[in-house]
């Protein structure tokens, strides 16, 4: 059941990512796959996961969803689905772009486990608020970043990751 969890976690924030309109050419979206470690939250893990950026020209910001999957002990399962907006500070030309942002995190929490032939499991989706700041790097068509992420709620997160982003949809 887990599986299909996690699987399904993953599905639907792709789905949202790729699901924007591609007949507007002013839409600029971005995926990849990103990875980091929860440095002085509550996990204190390792996660890999997946990021999108979607562009739109009729907003100042760029909207990004986002999942990690953290590498917890057996009996302990954590993700974490995110949509927020990041706003690109105006270094034009440069090696690299800063940016930062705000938004909201839905951490699911589940644990199993067995006693005595008996198995108990609880789970528990709590929401906080995501505060990011990071830089994109310009390496042409693949764009690597680096952010950090604090994530303020039930469950508290510090996040130090990076990722690579790379364009679909004919951008």
């Amino acid at each position: 059941m887990r599986t299909v969890t996690r699987i399904g976690a993953l599905v639907a924030v792709l789905l949202l990512v790729v699901g924007v309109s591609n007949s507007q050419a002013q839409a600029v979206i971005e995926v990849g796959p990103r990875a980091g470690f929860d440095v002085g939250g509550d996990i204190e893990e390792l996660f890999i996961g997946a990021d999108g950026r979607i562009g739109l020209a009729s907003l100042p910001v760029l909207i990004n969803p986002a999942f990690d999957f953290y590498f917890t002990e057996e009996n302990l399962t954590v993700f974490q689905i995110s949509g927020n907006a990041l706003y690109e500070f105006g270094v034009d030309n440069q090696a690299f772009t800063p940016y930062a942002g705000a938004g909201i995190g839905f951490t699911r929490v589940s644990f199993d486990t067995e006693f005595e032939g008996f198995g108990f499991d609880s789970s528990s989706t709590e929401t906080g608020i995501n505060i990011i700041g990071g830089a994109e790097f310009e390496t042409g068509s693949l764009k690597p970043y680096v952010q950090a992420q604090i994530t303020l709620g039930d469950v508290d997160l510090f996040t130090i990751g990076g990722g690579l982003l790379f364009g679909v949809g004919g951008n």
